[in-house]
């Protein structure tokens, strides 16, 4: 870049053109390009790329574009108001959108626009399922809008359904009586080329990919500079360990038009990209780098804003716990997926089959009618609309058709036939997959849903309050966006926790792996992609170990997938005595050798898996249903020891839980948050708690978790939680001759005493630390509504909740 800022600086005055003076220094013309005709890559990025500086911001570096801008992209960035203007007039905006305003989202907007103004061009949000990530982006939108920050932003998602939910949501919030939509124009999936007033524009990853690379008409290819700001919606999204794919999807699998699709479009394009995920992989802070504000699961549960989940039902099975075994020369029944016929088989060797195989590798009719049996008889009621809906993960579309077909006759058998179109399968494989999740989320029916992977992320219904896994996963991302369709709240149904029912053995599954880090930096690459990268990776990179790394693991993975047909016809094509002994070495050959194999490599990528699966006629039963509790899945009556003793052992160690113990009217909203999560991150939840209490001494309760650390430490009666506050209250009403607008707001009171446990210990406390009082105006505005009594009424309430 120094030989061109140099030319800048010498160009001459001429009658024909303009030079404008906007602080460019010593700089005549303000955009200053670096190109030597090599296609950007990023592992030769200092030698490749067109490389872009604008002289007016000298404390931005240069940086590489995939195109030069067109002159209406320079155009447009000539007359944009200036950054650091703009970046102003964010910070000294205090307006936000009403439909985005709880605390956690203002602080996410803010993060954002932090790193915005440090002239971040990668940035991250993780913020959890159903807290509102959407909405969050929206707000930001229209602020980079309002203040003339953005010129058009892209919205991208990569799925048509995410896009429309999106369109709906922009076209739903308000800023007063006008759409968002309506003040700044918006381009939906099917508008390719946005108008000039067009300010916000939403296309699928694959739609962006096909017109920005796959496209013989320039008109629709977007220029480098026809958006300043993108939004990934799902930025986990992308990478194969985030989907189960089928061998199928596996052998087409295509990193140019799957793994790396959004990294291809944030790059092309002179933009700041914001990722926005409630899972952050490696891949997406490879790309975005770092979240620079964090909002977590457990944080939403604890301030009221997402629902948490009961100690899981593990249902277990005869043939889960046993395994299926088929002896060598048996005669078995073996399922074609290709011809989609069942054809008989004999077996060379001894096969033998574990919970994780169950509907992929084995088909059992018998286990999936067992557990659907269960599921009927104990615990699912279709007709029954405040008992919520149920989602079902299915393994495949076949076995989601099976499991089907099943739960409508378990309901049959059990006398309680339902309605047909009460239990449904919704898979990419129906002909309207979208009216069904319509359906799903606004009407009664269906109520059971049984789907494989198109229900895992970014659908939004929050009437599931149980969740059912009929399919081992090995992807923590996959696994907690599964878990995230059932975290929103439902007032409409009272849902205060969801289930989850786990015949596979995934939830203690998952508590195990959660920390594994992979060897093989990039597990989603598959042969096929480092053959047509053979020159980016061997050739032109200066160090290509960890490809060479990546590459052998792509290998072992393709092996492993083959069968003894495949294996035999490959070491036959490569001339090998033993396929497993040649990939075992591939990691620890020199360079020089490794790339001497290329041949086989090609030969393996036209290898293909065969498809198909062993059907199991063996009988299984259910052996029990136990419940989970905690770190190690405990029972119950384990699990209330531990807590009795984690408080005995750690009251006088921390010092919120001697408060509760000993002084609970002096605790603080934000004391009692830190002690939900700390006692969070040792495994105990207020919901596992109660449930284990009515299991272990055959009582209900609804005691909160103050009610139960103060059993422990000192062995007071646990009182329900509702019951506590009601009596409390009761002291309240009685203080005076409440007016009717007094009344409305003790209720008030009284509803956030039940949502929230506690207030403060002292008026100004409760009502200036809580969101809900403070939104209303405060310690400040209750003491006009009760100008004698706001502070004796929270003394009243300290004094009798926990007499």
């Amino acid at each position: 870049m120094a030989q061109p800022k140099e030319y800048a600086k010498e160009v001459p005055f001429r009658s024909d053109y303009h030079l404008i003076g906007q602080e460019m220094g010593d700089y005549k013309v303000p955009f200053i390009y670096a190109a030597n005709g090599r296609p950007y890559l990023e592992q030769y990025k200092e030698k490749s790329g067109i490389w872009f500086w604008d002289a007016r911001n000298p404390k931005e570096n240069a940086y590489a574009l995939e195109e030069f801008h067109t002159p209406e992209d320079l155009a447009l960035k000539l007359t944009a108001k200036n950054k650091d203007e703009a970046n102003k007039d964010l910070a000294d905006d205090e307006d936000y959108p009403q439909f985005a305003a709880r605390p956690y989202q203002l602080d996410a907007i803010q993060s954002l626009e932090n790193a915005i103004k440090d002239g971040k061009k990668r940035i991250l949000l993780a913020m959890a399922t159903g807290t509102g990530k959407t909405r969050t982006a929206i707000s930001l939108m229209y602020r980079l809008l309002k203040h003339k920050r953005a010129r058009r932003i892209l919205y991208l998602v990569d799925r048509n359904s995410l896009g429309r939910q999106t369109a709906n949501a922009i076209k739903d919030n308000k800023i007063g009586t006008m759409s968002i939509s309506s003040i700044y124009g918006l381009k939906e999936l099917s508008d390719k080329v946005p108008d000039a007033s067009t300010k916000i524009q939403i296309a699928t990853v694959q739609g962006m990919i096909k017109r920005l690379f796959f496209n013989d008409d320039n008109s629709e290819k977007p220029s480098v500079g026809q958006y300043d700001f993108i939004i990934v919606d799902e930025a986990h999204r992308g990478y194969a360990e985030d989907r189960g794919l089928s061998d199928q999807e596996y052998e087409n699998y295509d990193q140019e038009e799957y793994v790396s699709q959004y990294r291809r479009v944030v790059d092309y394009f002179d933009a700041t990209a914001i990722g926005m995920t409630a899972t952050p992989a490696l891949q997406t802070t490879e790309i975005f780098g770092n979240p620079v504000y964090s909002y977590s699961y457990q944080q939403a549960v604890l301030d009221g804003y997402l629902v948490d989940h009961d100690a899981p039902v593990i249902i277990q099975t005869k043939l889960a716990k046993e395994g299926i075994h088929f002896k060598k020369g048996a005669e078995v029944d073996v399922f074609n997926q290709d011809e989609k016929t069942i054809d008989k088989e004999k077996l060379p060797d001894n096969m033998n089959f574990d919970i994780k195989d169950f509907n992929h590798r084995v088909i059992t009719p018998s286990f999936n009618k067992v557990v659907c049996d269960e599921l009927v008889r104990n615990y699912l009621d279709p007709t029954d609309r405040d008992a919520g809906k149920t989602l079902i993960f299915a393994a495949t579309d076949e076995h989601a058709d099976m499991v089907v077909d099943l739960l409508k006759k378990a309901f049959k058998d059990d006398g309680r036939p339902v309605d047909d179109d009460a239990i449904e399968k919704i898979t990419g494989s129906i002909r309207h997959p979208n009216q069904e999740i319509r359906n799903f989320k606004n009407e009664d029916y269906p109520n059971i849903v049984v789907t494989v992977d198109l229900l895992t992320t970014g659908v939004d219904v929050p009437a599931i309050t149980n969740i059912v896994f009929l399919r081992r996963v090995q992807s923590r991302i996959l696994y907690e966006q599964m878990l995230g369709r059932a975290t929103r709240l439902c007032p409409e149904i009272h849902k205060d926790k969801f289930r989850i029912f786990d015949a596979v053995g995934i939830y203690d599954a998952m508590n195990k792996v959660t920390n594994m880090k992979p060897v093989v930096q990039n597990p989603g690459h598959n042969v096929n992609y480092f053959l047509h990268h053979k020159e980016d990776y061997f050739e032109i990179a200066e160090d290509s170990h960890q490809y060479q790394v990546d590459m052998a693991g792509a290998v072992e993975r393709k092996i492993k997938r083959l069968d003894d047909q495949g294996r035999n016809k490959f070491e036959r094509l490569a001339e090998i005595p033993s396929v497993d002994e040649w990939a075992g070495k591939l990691s620890k050959m020199s360079k020089a050798d490794f790339m001497k194999q290329w041949p086989k490599f090609e030969q393996l990528d036209q290898v293909h898996p065969a498809k198909k699966q062993f059907i199991s006629n063996e009988q299984d039963e259910v052996i029990g249903t136990t419940r989970g509790y905690g770190q190690g899945n405990n029972k119950p009556e384990d699990y209330i020891d531990s807590f009795n003793k984690f408080i005995k052992e750690n009251v006088n160690v921390i010092p919120a839980l001697q408060i509760v113990a000993t002084k609970p009217k002096d605790l603080t909203f934000d004391e009692l948050k830190d002690i939900k999560l700390k006692l969070e991150q040792n495994g105990f939840k207020e919901n596992d708690l109660q449930s284990a209490w009515k299991t272990t001494k055959h009582e209900q309760t609804t005691a909160d978790i103050i009610s139960f650390i103060r059993q422990a430490a000192s062995g007071s009666k646990l009182v329900d939680h509702d019951v506590r506050i009601h009596n409390a209250m009761q002291k309240v009403y009685g203080m005076a001759d409440w007016n009717i607008m007094q009344k409305k707001w003790l209720k008030r009171i009284e509803n956030q005493l039940l949502s929230s446990t506690v207030l403060g210990p002292d008026a100004e406390h409760a009502f200036d630390d809580n969101f809900y009082f403070k939104r209303q105006g405060g310690y400040k505005q209750i003491k006009k509504i009760f100008p004698k009594y706001a502070d004796q009424i929270i003394y009243v309430l300290n004094e009798n909740l926990y007499v």
